[in-house]
């Protein structure tokens, strides 16, 4: 089989098989859908903070202007392709707090080498403004528009977190071959009709305008975030 023809083979199994990603089929997008993708995006963020190797420092967290919490499906043979969904938050500038999470989607093609397919949640912490102007611009490609780099864990010991000034911090579940690539970051475009069936608004309202607010689910969600921003409940 050539390579291409496995990309596809590969990427689709994996896409189909995976609960989250195939809910984003045409045919079976809904409300309550949606709502269970907000609900294993604050599941997948615990179980990344429950692994002392890879969970985000409380204070880096209580600093973030804005946080992606993505779930991404990659598969490869020599050239590598992926795809994800997930959700993102942007804190309001005057009053700090977080707004209802908006759907996002990412996908692209990469070279290396690949083998096999994985599944990995993918945490950006956005620092600063630079990091929240390609979202405003309906997309963000992560080390291209802003750069990125591994964020530091909360593993055990002090972290001096005021001499970090990368716009994007970066956290990931991924292992082995694929750990470098998930750290490269890639395209995250709004979820659009995701967006418009969930509020019936477009990404810029949810995060910026403070037109949207969040459901019960995404309440949850930013509950979460401030209990992690505020200590670490271990």
């Amino acid at each position: 089989m050539k390579p291409f023809s496995f990309l596809l083979l590969a990427l689709a199994l994996c896409l189909f098989s995976s609960p989250d990603i195939a809910e984003a089929g045409p045919f079976k997008k809904s409300a309550e859908k949606l709502d269970l993708r907000i609900r294993r995006a604050s599941d997948r963020f615990v179980a990344l903070q429950s692994e002392p190797g890879k969970r985000i420092p409380a204070d880096l967290l209580a600093r973030a202007h804005g946080i992606i919490i993505l779930h991404k499906v990659k598969a490869g043979l020599g050239i590598g392709g992926e795809a994800g969904n997930g959700v993102a938050l942007v804190r309001n500038k005057t009053t700090g707090a977080w707004s209802a999470p908006a759907f996002i989607a990412s996908a692209e093609g990469s070279y290396g080498l690949q083998i096999g397919a994985q599944e990995s949640v993918i945490i950006y912490l956005l620092m600063n403004e630079s990091a929240l102007k390609p979202l405003l611009g309906g997309s963000l490609d992560v080390g291209v528009d802003v750069a990125a780099t591994a964020g530091p864990n909360d593993a055990g010991g002090k972290i001096d977190t005021t001499t970090i000034q990368a716009p994007i911090l970066v956290y990931s579940s991924a292992e082995g071959l694929f750990a470098g690539a998930a750290f490269k970051g890639g395209g995250i475009l709004p979820a659009k009709k995701n967006n418009e069936i969930y509020y019936g608004r477009d990404m810029n309202d949810i995060l910026f305008d403070s037109a949207v607010r969040p459901t019960a689910t995404g309440q949850h969600l930013i509950g979460v975030l401030r209990t992690y921003s505020a200590r670490n409940p271990y």
